[in-house]
């Protein structure tokens, strides 16, 4: 009889299927879960139907002063301070102080990189982009540069 003929399962044949085995169980149909233990009667529940949940959509929630300031500080954070100092008192590497700014430089800046109309630049560069994308988030920056003065 010749060694080698017929199928060999090696180590790594086997740990290969072990595993395939133990995670086909993993990720099998909720329904082959273990039934509910005896005298337990529960149903699972179901979530509420929308209509019992109904809740305005964020920007229709009204916040506090400090909650928006906190949302502000968020955008600031994730947004600004490539050019402007984390602390918005102070001058950044490429952009000025803002704290304080007015809603509407923050507004001409934010959505359209344009100064309002009689401001005078602390600056002369241009470096910064229009960033549209933050237009929701404007009275929150405004709430927080306005905290931060």
């Amino acid at each position: 009889m010749q060694h080698g003929s017929g199928p060999r399962i090696t180590a790594g044949l086997l740990v290969a299927l072990s595993a395939a085995w133990v995670f086909a169980l993993a990720c099998g149909d909720s329904n082959d879960r273990a039934a509910p233990a005896p005298g337990n009667t529960a149903t699972p529940s179901k979530p509420p139907a929308p209509s019992q949940t109904a809740q305005p959509p964020p920007e229709e929630v009204e916040l506090s002063p400090e909650e928006l300031a906190k949302q502000g500080r968020g955008a600031f954070m994730s947004n600004c301070i490539a050019c402007h100092n984390q602390n918005p008192s102070q001058a950044g590497a490429v952009g000025p102080a803002i704290a304080g700014s007015s809603l509407e430089l923050i507004e001409a800046k934010v959505m359209r990189n344009q100064y309002p109309e009689g401001y005078t630049p602390k600056r002369t560069s241009s470096a910064m982009v229009a960033m549209p994308f933050l237009e929701k988030k404007i009275p929150a920056l405004h709430a927080f540069l306005a905290a931060a003065k």
